[in-house]
């Protein structure tokens, strides 16, 4: 019974207490002691809420990727171009076999649409138009996609490229 009695006592403590602490009424008490955290709390949880929505809204939004037609995909779509391919007359190209389309009509009618010149390490680039397709960023000894057509050589004024000691210069004309 005594341990009964003690346990009692204890309730009976924590009673007389609860009434005479200064701390009585918990939260109602704290906003009596301070009562600019009646505005303060709730603008800090209204604060983090717009944030907490506009870091959902941000990270589920994508942006929208337009439709492309399936049958505008060409069959290889391992390859990437820098440029749009542009529709070539196919009676060009008819009767020319690889190897000669890959060293004679890769450089048909070509023109300079750009040139650039690398300060730093003192090269040109060139981006070359032909008939059948558009070569970016060409440098002295690079061949023109795949051929056996290499720059020679690349001044303010021309490029000059070869193939089996033949020889194709193309004047700078950017107008």
């Amino acid at each position: 019974m005594d341990m009964n009695m003690d346990v009692k006592d204890l309730i009976a403590k924590l009673k007389s207490k609860k009434g005479n602490s200064r701390n009585s009424g918990g939260v109602a008490a704290f906003f009596e002691k301070n009562p600019k955290m009646k505005l303060i709390i709730p603008a800090i949880f209204l604060v983090i809420s717009i944030l907490v929505a506009i870091v959902i809204v941000v990270k589920t939004s994508h942006a929208e990727v337009p439709d492309i037609p399936v049958d505008s995909i060409e069959a290889n779509t391992n390859q990437v171009e820098a440029f749009p391919k542009e529709v070539r007359d196919a009676e060009k190209l008819e009767g020319i076999t690889d190897k000669e389309l890959l060293n004679e009509a890769v450089l048909a009618h070509p023109k300079v649409t750009a040139i650039t010149y690398n300060v730093e390490e003192g090269y040109y680039t060139v981006i070359v138009k032909t008939d059948n397709a558009t070569y970016p960023n060409l440098r002295v000894g690079d061949f023109v996609y795949h051929s056996d057509w290499m720059v020679e050589s690349i001044t303010e004024e021309q490029v000059v490229f070869s193939c089996n000691g033949q020889k194709t210069t193309v004047k700078i004309n950017l107008d």
